[in-house]
């Protein structure tokens, strides 16, 4: 009886030692720090039957994990990128003279978690002369968008890059929109628009009613995925600002908060302006245009005209002068084929360019 009782124990404990055994790791290995790239190489143990990785700030961490009510380990395991296998894995998209850490955490074979793996880095000082690909890409409502001529004309431009569905892409809506007001609805100095690798048109048109989007919103559809990749955007949402000079004076503002977007904004020295309302055309007009669609010249004839402005389908504020009494021309020649509002005091009216 007393061997049977041992033999029965010395079992119990060889199984209890047994699964016990598992030691999941993971080990991290960075091989390249650049201004807007770091590349590392992660290495799982024998334990390890599978491992998830992530590269975010520690504040962008802190913030992620308190958004979701998930510890580290759980946050890493539901959000990060999987794998089972040695690999090495580039993250782009980032900010230059930045720290940011690199987690791992490894699950054995009974689905526990190991230690979670960390390593600093710091991406090399730089990016302010980092020169921004041109593009061209057709907004929903079927303007084409050109970014150097934009920022040819004097115009820096903002891009909200944003995912379709993202809950985390929604929420800088409200402060995106809020800037876009305080910076004169694209009349001034910065240019406002938004781009998504995702969601097609009627995706878009359902965003748009959603925030009330004011600015131009470049779909899938319109070669917002392409325009992405070119960039490119690794992270959703990306609030990116570019200067004149076609140069990247913020590739991401970070937390995206209206404080975090006006101290980027004041930074480039941008000044706040009221929007000039009422784009659309009222309905009684004191003044005439002649002829209509124009070609190389466009008569305006009112009382008390004052200063003539005319935008783009756009927004954007394409011309200004003062008028001499009560009438007026406008020389068309230079701008290209399009529908267009001129603005007097006021009085508004929309107008046609066909060369």
């Amino acid at each position: 009886m007393k061997k049977l009782t041992t033999l029965f124990l010395a079992l119990a404990i060889g199984f209890g030692l047994k699964a016990q055994n598992y030691d999941p790791q993971v080990s991290i290995y960075v091989d390249q720090v650049l201004e807007t790239e770091v590349t590392a190489t992660f290495t799982p143990n024998e334990d390890c039957a599978s491992y998830s990785y992530m590269l975010a700030t520690e504040s962008e961490i802190q913030q992620w994990m308190s958004m979701t009510g998930l510890d580290l380990p759980d946050y890493l395991h539901t959000y990060g990128f999987p794998a089972e296998e040695t690999l090495s894995h580039t993250f782009s998209a980032l900010e230059p003279n930045t720290e940011y850490m690199i987690y791992a955490v490894p699950v054995d074979l009974d689905g526990n978690f190991g230690p979670v793996a960390q390593e600093a880095v710091v991406t090399t000082p730089g990016g302010s002369s980092e020169i921004i690909p041109d593009f061209t890409g057709t907004d929903i409502d079927g303007n084409e968008i050109n970014l150097y001529s934009i920022l040819d004309a004097g115009q820096a431009v903002f891009i909200n890059f944003f995912l379709y569905g993202d809950p985390y892409s929604e929420q800088p809506m409200t402060d995106v929109l809020e800037a876009y007001r305080l910076y004169g609805c694209n009349q001034h100095d910065v240019f406002f628009m938004e781009i998504t690798p995702n969601g097609h048109d009627d995706d878009c048109r359902i965003w748009v009613d959603q925030f009330g989007v004011e600015y131009p919103t470049i779909s899938r559809d319109g070669g917002g995925n392409t325009i992405a990749q070119a960039i490119p955007v690794g992270l959703y949402p990306t609030l990116m600002l570019i200067r004149p000079d076609h140069t990247i004076a913020v590739r991401d503002i970070y937390p995206p908060t209206l404080e975090y977007i006006i101290d980027a904004f004041e930074s480039e020295s941008y000044m706040q302006y009221e929007c000039e309302d009422g784009i659309e055309e009222a309905e009684n007009q004191l003044f005439t245009l002649f002829p209509n669609p124009a070609n190389e010249s466009l008569t305006l004839k009112g009382e008390n005209l004052g200063t003539v402005r005319v935008y783009n389908v756009l927004g954007q504020k394409v011309d200004e002068f003062e008028a001499n009494d009560t009438e007026t021309n406008i020389n068309t020649t230079r701008y290209e084929d399009g529908v267009y509002v001129v603005k007097a005091g006021e009085k508004m009216m929309k107008f046609v360019v066909k060369h």
